[in-house]
């Protein structure tokens, strides 16, 4: 027994398939970037801005952020209302969020989620010296030790990952879940660092005889 196969229509089947092609490219992260100068745009991971710092408020640029396009990379602006000029003060595009309510659901969050053995997590206060701040820290503002953003406010961050209970440096890496900030989680999934990320020397794992670690090797409340 044969089986007959109807070819499909070539027309038909060229459109279907360039349908299909447009599709994935509006679903796909990254996109192409386009505009001219002066025009707005969304911040993706392609975008030749991105991680770059913003010229007038200094934080640096992150997947969602609303910018105004200039004659090149280093002359894109946040777009969207924030400490200096923009997004870097916000939890997504052109979102004007209540500052309390970010940070109740956050530490929601974060009460749900805790980190791996109880490591010690604290929120960004606005005003924290770690905020990125043009006219203070200039072209160099503290970021996070994995992802490299800038801190921004009421971001949840592990300070100090060699001794998160007793901090003695402001070094700091992003554990942030509502903000899809996981650079803790990521960057150490054991939850311990093992060499000083500043100093380069090794890190002593946690001791209950001097009150680092409860005897069951968890960081204490």
């Amino acid at each position: 027994m044969r089986l007959s196969v109807r070819p499909a229509d070539g027309d038909s089947e060229v459109a279907d398939v360039a349908a299909f092609d447009a599709g994935m490219a509006e679903g796909l992260d990254p996109q192409e970037e386009r505009g001219a100068h002066g025009d707005q745009a969304l911040t993706h991971v392609s975008s030749p801005w991105n991680h770059r710092l913003c010229g007038t408020c200094g934080h640096s640029f992150r997947r969602g952020d609303r910018v105004r396009l200039g004659s090149g990379a280093a002359d894109v602006v946040h777009l969207d209302r924030g400490p200096g000029c923009g997004a870097a003060g916000g939890p997504g595009p052109g979102a004007a969020a209540d500052p309390d309510a970010v940070a109740e659901f956050g530490a929601g969050l974060l009460e749900a989620w805790p980190p791996l053995d109880g490591v010690p997590v604290e929120a960004v206060a606005p005003g924290d010296p770690r905020i990125a701040d043009r006219s203070r820290h200039g072209a160099r503002p503290p970021k996070c030790l994995y992802c490299g953003h800038t801190f921004r406010p009421h971001e949840w961050v592990v300070r100090c990952p060699c001794r998160p209970d007793r901090p003695v440096c402001r070094a700091s890496v992003h554990r942030d879940p509502a903000s899809g900030l996981v650079c803790w989680e990521s960057w150490k999934p054991g939850g311990r660092v093992e060499v000083c990320p500043v100093t380069l020397t090794p890190v002593p794992p946690p001791d209950p005889a001097d009150g680092t670690a409860d005897g069951t090797g968890r960081w204490p409340a």
